[in-house]
């Protein structure tokens, strides 16, 4: 009895184990993969890693070589309407600190900043310590958008020139706002170089996307962290009218010296310490709300302040002044 019980025990034991040894073999026979399979599987394997890997190689490949043109004039001076130097002080606000930071020093065969630095307030040392190839584009005009556009020549005839000297340049980075950059850009694309703009938005043209034209776009005013600050043009108001009272004053015994937009613009820059979008907008405020008046003299048009109105009264009544200009706060 013992024994039958023996034999029949080891008979439970073995079967299933007999059987995994089964279902393994069939499991082992079913992933069994012919010759040619396994090729196929290998080459797709293969050509999707070495795709990935070419797409990797141009991405690189394509900052290897890079050129940056700064329509210095252009950027200096709308960075002056949000009080921000493109050359500050602090490395994250600095224009040309942050951009060897992006594209890395290894990698800028040209960095060129194009200005008539007669009337942009930098200093050349320190630009040239940064290793900025410095182009002065001296101007006829004295006006902004001569200025600017001189600038705007010189950048587009270097850019050109860059593709035929230089062939190796691959990327071409623009530092502007303005639309005359369009047809450059566009060109470059066209010529499988990749392009990538930094601009204000603010300041973009409106009658066209300029981002557009260009692989990648920053935007200025993120890259480098500039402030906008809001302003109250009514504290303004008390100190403005001293500021034109004291150029009338100064220029009384001049006839043919009027005061125009223009002056009067001058007059709050360098009088109220404002930036010159804010002078421009203290100025329309002035003239909207009739502090100021227009005038015929000798044939010719200028503006006096309006003495019946209450608030010119008042701050011609002020003792000093100071009395007016310590009101001048932004908000």
């Amino acid at each position: 009895m013992t024994k039958e019980l023996n034999e029949n025990y080891q008979q439970t034991e073995e079967t299933p184990y007999e059987d995994q040894d089964v279902a393994v073999v069939e499991k082992k026979e079913s992933m069994q993969v012919g010759p040619r399979e396994m090729l196929r599987y290998m080459a797709e394997a293969f050509s999707e890693s070495s795709e990935r890997a070419v797409k990797a190689l141009n991405a690189k490949s394509k900052f290897d070589n890079v050129a940056i043109f700064v329509d210095y004039d252009n950027i200096y001076w709308t960075l002056t309407n949000y009080q921000h130097h493109p050359d500050h002080e602090d490395p994250q606000k600095n224009l040309f600190l942050r951009l060897w930071e992006l594209y890395g020093r290894d990698n800028i065969r040209v960095f060129k900043a194009y200005a008539d630095y007669e009337q942009v307030k930098n200093d050349l040392t320190r630009l040239q310590h940064k290793r900025i190839q410095v182009r002065h584009v001296y101007a006829n005009g004295k006006t902004e958008n001569k200025r600017k556009n001189s600038s705007d020549i010189e950048l587009c005839i270097d850019a050109i020139e860059t593709t035929y000297k230089d062939p190796n340049i691959t990327c071409f980075v623009f530092v502007t706002a303005d639309s005359d950059m369009i047809p450059i850009m566009s060109r470059l694309m066209y010529k499988g170089k990749r392009v990538e703009l930094f601009y204000i938005d603010s300041s973009a043209p409106k009658h066209t996307d300029i981002t557009n034209f260009c692989h990648k776009a920053y935007n200025l005013m993120d890259f480098l962290n500039v402030e906008i600050k809001s302003i109250s043009y009514e504290k303004y108001i008390g100190s403005g009218i001293l500021a034109v009272q004291r150029w009338h004053e100064k220029h009384v015994n001049r006839p043919n010296v009027f005061l125009g937009k223009l002056f009067m613009k001058n007059s709050f820059i360098s009088d109220l310490q404002l930036t010159p979008q804010h002078a421009s907008r203290l100025v329309d405020l002035f003239i909207g709300e009739k502090l100021v008046i227009e005038r015929h003299r000798n044939d010719k048009s200028e503006y006096v302040l309006n003495v019946e109105d209450p608030r010119v009264q008042a701050a011609l009544a002020l003792e000093t002044p100071e009395a007016a200009v310590t009101t001048n706060k932004f908000s």
